[in-house]
């Protein structure tokens, strides 16, 4: 488990080329719920070095780690979040991934951050729209330093607040090569040691070498997800976790590595740890020759 100072600190240097895991979810299968506690120490155990999470508020105002726009995949209901309190909530069945009502529940960002505080790297995607919320809980654990948060490049409201919050950490996601301006005005004004790009072909502008050229002259890291959640959602350009597992990590990870990327966001971060210790391996024993 590696310091998460020490990981920012590598995050933010330039001329490191380490490759970072970023586990999506935290490691869940089963009754092991994802977005939990528990998931996001399994992920760090596995070799992950920050984890990804998604925040919704409730109706009355409580902040949990919950992803989707309605319940219907974990609650087997069509309502919202905010649409019920957190007791309401604590009180629902909560079904795993066999369908099954599972032992555990619906966690508070509370929870995650007393359970998280200095073992990790907390990056937050969904949830923009409580930052205000998510702000003071992680000013009230003294875990801002702690924290990187996400959202689109093209979306203006995150980016005002992202410019008004100087003391935060920002990974813009961003697919749409004419804001390029957009981010490097962002940049100048915020902290923003790395962009997500979301290629879904090989061919798309943010996955050009002319773009990871410009991106490391401004000085930020390339995020990219290899995440294979359904035939209809393409990562990577196609370099994603199914082709790494099917042909070996060189398929599809490497091919991330070798464009440039040097985060990598994973439902597999103990596979990725193993390809990575073992072209760190391969590439010690050429050096011997």
């Amino acid at each position: 488990m590696e310091n998460w100072r020490e990981v920012l600190r590598k995050m933010c240097d330039m001329d490191n080329r380490e490759i970072l895991i970023a586990s999506h979810r935290g490691k869940f299968s089963s009754s092991v719920m994802e977005n939990t506690t528990l998931a996001f120490l399994l992920a760090i155990r596995q070799g992950a070095h920050m984890v990804e999470m998604d925040l919704a508020r409730t109706k009355d105002g409580r902040i949990v780690a919950h992803h989707d726009n309605d319940m219907s995949r974990l609650f087997h209901t069509t309502e919202t979040i905010g649409e019920k309190t957190l007791r309401e909530l604590l009180d629902m069945p909560l079904y795993n991934y066999l369908g099954e009502i599972c032992a555990e529940h619906l966690e508070t960002f509370d929870e995650i951050l007393d359970g998280l505080k200095d073992k990790t790297v907390l990056v937050l995607d969904k949830c923009w729209d409580c930052w205000d919320e998510v702000y003071d809980l992680l000013k009230k654990k003294d875990m801002l330093k702690q924290t990187i948060f996400k959202f689109y490049l093209r979306d203006e409201n995150p980016l005002l607040w992202a410019k008004e919050h100087k003391d935060c950490m920002f990974i813009p996601m961003w697919k749409e090569i004419e804001l390029l301006e957009r981010l490097a005005d962002l940049k100048a004004a915020a902290k923003v040691p790395a962009v997500e790009i979301t290629p879904r072909d090989v061919n798309d502008d943010v996955f050009q070498p002319e773009t990871f050229k410009w991106l490391k002259e401004h000085r930020m890291k390339v995020w990219c997800n290899s995440l294979s959640l359904a035939k209809r959602l393409v990562y990577g350009a196609g370099y994603d976790d199914l082709k790494s597992l099917y042909y070996g990590g060189d398929a599809g990870w490497g091919e991330l590595i070798k464009q440039g990327v040097t985060i990598i966001q994973t439902d597999w971060p103990y596979e990725l740890k193993s390809y990575l210790d073992m072209r760190n391996r391969r590439s010690f024993d050429l050096c011997d020759v």
